[in-house]
């Protein structure tokens, strides 16, 4: 169901009870109005009796007509209030065409509700009751012909004689509103509200299914489309919440995206990388056995198994972080880490394949320990990475040092350095460009994406960290590390 159909239906449920409640209203206030020309009227038809009049002849009391201009109420106040007052509701009544020209039986009653007129009906207790705080009170009676007749009471303030009360009857029963002009009215004024309702909710519909159109139109363009301003009322402020939510499913989506093209590119990576080590393992272990069947296990064969092993562990670790570091996430979760422990790890992980090639690892670290404040896999990861290209591309006998210093006082300086054939100037400063390969002098085979020192600049942006390469006058590559230090924690 539309909107403007809810909206309808809505205002036509609630119009019946408030189209009823209008005709009682109507109803009541017209019997409100009968009811005081009635109390007028009585009014002055004992103001034409008068007091004498009455108490001389209290059977006798004028006939049902009356004259059109009132006299005065109280015969001894001749220009009181209430005749001035009664004039003009008198003229009210003949203007409105009301009850003021309905005639009215009177009869006179004592103060014991007596009547001189052997006709007079009994004084209704109701109006007894009324007349106990007002000088007039209306009542309703049905008489013998079924028909509703009114009946006023009226104190007179004659006590002392047969006229204190008058009692004035209708000659004709009480007229009722059209009902069917009412009814009329009230389904005209319904009529026109349903039609109002119809007209000015049109523009509110419109501009919802402008919205509606144009948040198709945002979702066929996968959220990149903005709705666009739509006003500053509710429906405005819809569309700059579908807006606001769209960025947020924007990013979402864009994470989403950005996760799976790592775990692609790490899948593509992991195929590539560790498919040619895992065939080159493969042929070292098929002539490790071969040897083994003749009995001539060669120390060579076990070594470039050993080497191509470690090789495949240290790809495997890279892609890891290089999955991790292209996430996304730029938060990096930050704890105390003792760096003379990570650098004693770090060389101790390449030993086992340094030591076969003859290669010598050193380490020298500070006492007491020098601490920072980042996340320690990556950090060690950054680390090793270094090592593992000092060792993998140095010459057999060379030499690999692990030098960890305090710098400025609040600084730390880790430098990895080695003796090997180095790196051509032009090319130094792209070593850390991701899949950059150098000259074959210090690149393992075709085919390696270069992930090592990537890596460790990824790390080092992430946690604040400068990483510097150089050449050394020596010969070889220096990396070097430098941070802010942080104190031990207690």
């Amino acid at each position: 169901m539309t909107l403007r159909r809810r909206l309808l239906l809505t205002i036509a449920a609630t119009a019946v009870p408030l189209v009823a409640l209008g005709v009682w209203l109507r109803v009541e206030a017209s019997r409100r109005a009968w009811q005081q020309a009635l109390r007028d009227v009585a009014a002055a038809r004992v103001e034409q009796w008068g007091r004498g009049a009455c108490e001389a002849e209290p059977d006798d009391p004028p006939g049902p007509a009356f004259r059109r201009r009132p006299t005065r109420f109280r015969d001894d106040r001749p220009e009181a209030p209430e005749a001035a007052e009664s004039a003009r509701r008198w003229a009210e009544l003949r203007r409105r065409g009301g009850p003021s020209r309905v005639g009215m039986r009177l009869y006179a009653y004592d103060g014991a509700y007596r009547a001189a007129d052997a006709e007079a009906p009994p004084f209704p207790a109701e109006l007894r009751t009324a007349l106990g705080s007002d000088d007039v009170a209306v009542a309703e009676t049905l008489s013998e012909d079924g028909l509703r007749r009114p009946l006023v009471g009226v104190r007179t303030g004659w006590e002392d004689g047969p006229c204190a009360f008058v009692l004035a009857r209708g000659t004709q029963p009480i007229a009722n509103p059209p009902l069917a002009g009412l009814l009329t009215t009230a389904a005209l004024l319904a009529a026109g509200f349903l039609i109002a309702v119809w007209i000015t909710t049109g523009s509110a519909v419109r501009r919802i299914r402008a919205l509606t159109a144009a948040v198709r139109r945002s979702s066929a363009a996968h959220y990149e489309t903005p709705v666009g301003p739509q006003g500053s009322d509710e429906i405005g402020e819809l569309a700059r919440a579908f807006d606001e939510a769209a960025a947020e499913v924007r990013g979402h989506v864009s994470r989403v995206e950005s996760r799976e093209a790592t775990l692609r590119s790490f899948v593509a990576n992991t195929t590539h990388d560790v498919m040619l080590p895992l065939t080159v393992l493969q042929g070292h272990l098929a002539a490790l056995q071969r040897a083994a069947d003749d009995g001539r296990v060669t120390p060579e064969i076990v070594k470039d198994a050993s080497e191509e092993a470690h090789y495949m562990a240290s790809l495997v670790h890279n892609l890891g972080a290089a999955a991790k570091l292209e996430a996304g996430e730029t938060h990096v979760e930050r704890h105390p880490v003792n760096l003379n422990e990570l650098v004693e790890r770090a060389i101790a992980r390449h030993r086992p394949v340094a030591g076969p090639r003859g290669i010598e690892i050193n380490g020298a670290v500070p006492e007491p320990a020098l601490w920072t404040s980042g996340d320690v896999t990556l950090l060690e990861q950054a680390v090793s990475n270094a090592v593992h290209n000092a060792v993998r591309y140095n010459r057999p006998g060379g030499h690999v040092a692990v030098v960890l210093e305090p710098a400025d006082g609040a600084s730390f300086r880790l430098r990895v350095f080695d003796d090997g054939p180095g790196v051509p100037d032009d090319q130094l400063a792209r070593l850390t460009e991701r899949r950059y390969r150098a000259d074959d002098a210090r690149t393992r085979a075709p085919g390696g994406q270069g992930l090592g020192l990537s890596i460790a600049r990824e790390v080092a942006l992430r946690h604040g960290f400068a990483l510097d390469l150089r050449r050394r006058d020596a010969g070889g590559l220096e990396v070097e590390l430098s941070g802010p230090a942080a104190p031990a924690p207690a």
